[in-house]
């Protein structure tokens, strides 16, 4: 019961995650994305620490600050191609793109730490990818430097994915998930310094400072902490197939926000990826028997 609490938790994450692709490519010619970034995670990490600090004096250790500075890393390497990549790409193709750590988190598990790969799992993740194509179908697949760009963040998401299963059940998750974030912070502020500098200003518009606490404090602080102490309830294969559904909330939101529109096909997909979902979740033989 505690597993598919934590899952709908998890689905929740997405909803909020799906928000932001719009979100981000509505202000992104207003800012530029390192200084976005910078200015997201500083926020973040305060929010949490204002919170926890208690907690983060009592219980951080060198283990926990090697582990969370590795997921750090792999965190800031999604946000970085993304975010960049965000700037040459539409929002709705950064979703699917992004999706594609659904294809590649049970791969990486199999070969890397050694996680049994389960039949419904295979059959979830392959209608989700079925899914996630049909999304993006009506926008063709020209491929661009931003796709690029958004498909090394899918490699980078799929190994945070990997790394939180692996050490959010072995350390305290709430210092792990700040180490996580303030890496992040500081990488980010220093790509800002070195290639932005003249950006590293305040003079920002309303819609840039919102999107920024938006973003901070919901699509970052509350859902990496939230992911940090419920994945342990579940399976990183799992996990990525739950990630999967951001797309279907991306393209909603890019329809309302920025009037992005998907046909027919692209619905079609969304189910796709619902019922992987479904599929993932019930009782299953694993396939190494």
């Amino acid at each position: 019961m505690k597993n598919i609490r934590a899952e709908f938790y998890l689905l929740g994450i997405v909803i909020i995650w799906g928000s932001t692709f719009a979100i981000i490519k509505g202000i992104l010619d207003q800012i530029l994305p390192f200084t976005f970034l910078a200015y997201r995670f500083f926020l973040a990490t305060f929010v949490l620490y204002l919170i926890f600090w208690k907690r983060i004096k009592e219980n951080i250790d060198k283990t926990t600050l090697k582990k969370g500075s590795l997921i750090g890393i792999f965190l800031f390497m999604g946000y970085a191609f993304q975010t960049v990549g965000l700037k040459y790409t539409t929002a709705t193709k950064t979703g699917f793109i992004t999706g594609l750590s659904v294809v590649l988190v049970p791969i990486i598990s199999h070969f890397f730490i050694k996680e049994k790969i389960n039949r419904n799992s295979v059959i979830g993740v392959i209608l989700a990818f079925i899914g996630l194509w049909f999304l993006n179908y009506s926008s063709g697949f020209s491929f661009n430097l931003g796709d690029f760009l958004v498909l090394l963040c899918a490699v980078s998401f799929a190994m945070h994915i990997i790394s939180v299963g692996l050490y959010a059940k072995k350390v305290d998750y709430v210092p792990l998930v700040i180490i996580q974030l303030t890496i992040v912070f500081v990488l980010c502020l220093l790509m800002a310094i070195i290639f932005e500098r003249p950006a590293l200003h305040l003079s920002y518009s309303f819609d840039v400072w919102w999107s920024i606490i938006l973003t901070g404090v919901f699509a970052t602080a509350l859902a990496f902490y939230m992911q940090n102490r419920f994945q342990r309830y579940s399976t990183a294969t799992k996990t990525a197939i739950i990630f999967s559904g951001e797309p279907i909330f991306a393209a909603v939101f890019a329809y309302f926000l920025l009037g992005e529109k998907v046909g027919l096909i692209a619905w079609a997909g969304g189910l796709l990826i619902i019922f992987g979902m479904i599929i993932s979740q019930s009782k299953f033989k694993s396939m190494s028997n």
